[in-house]
């Protein structure tokens, strides 16, 4: 029986706009990613701009996560995943953040035409989601600063993957989702999400 992953905790490169505009020149070569650095370019700047930019014809917005274009995840594997967790370390200060998320994701790679008139190239996308399913925190997780919540997050004798990325167990889900409520109180809509992803995991049997 294949054991069911009910989210992905995952990385990308980090952007100093709030991944609503173009990296700066310093995220670029700052950049943890070999592929960014030689090629002076990436594809996650807009993963959270689904409130300034445009959705495809049935109202999906489009982002990337860089592992899963060159290895692309199983479908069993993912077949019961309800929302993706996104972590970037912030190149300034060393420290790795959980910063936001995308819910009831539906993965398929694909190239869109780019937005944005200064970035002439076609993107590279992999994982949509109904705007009001994507969320950018206000309060990011500090992984870094407080490294006993791996333990709560991850399932048991798992690291973080530096460069790829963890499926996690319906508790791990829960509890990111808990440790977000608690540093964003005020976030009425990360609570909206947070209810509705619990219900629909949940539900399953």
């Amino acid at each position: 029986m294949i054991e069911r992953n009910y989210g992905i905790l995952t990385s990308i490169d980090w952007n100093s706009f709030q991944w609503q505009a173009e990296s700066s020149p310093a995220d670029i070569s700052h950049s943890n990613y070999g592929y960014v650095i030689e090629n002076g370019i990436t594809f996650t700047f807009l993963n959270f701009g689904h409130e300034i930019y445009p959705t495809d014809e049935k109202g999906y917005y489009r982002g990337l996560v860089p592992q899963l274009w060159s290895r692309e995840p199983d479908k069993d594997k993912v077949r019961y995943v309800e929302i993706v967790f996104m972590k970037s370390q912030n190149w300034q200060d060393k420290q790795n953040y959980i910063v936001g998320f995308y819910a009831f994701p539906i993965f398929g790679k694909c190239n869109m035409p780019s937005p944005v008139p200064s970035f002439p190239r076609e993107f590279e996308l992999n994982v949509k989601a109904f705007p009001n399913d994507i969320h950018l925190l206000e309060n990011y997780i500090n992984l870094t600063a407080h490294p006993e919540l791996q333990s709560a997050i991850l399932p048991k004798g798992k690291l973080l993957g530096k460069q790829g990325y963890n499926y996690l167990t319906k508790e791990n889900v829960f509890k990111i989702l808990d440790i977000m409520t608690t540093l964003n109180p005020t976030d009425v809509r990360l609570k909206g999400i947070k209810y509705r992803v619990i219900q629909s995991i949940s539900s399953k049997r």
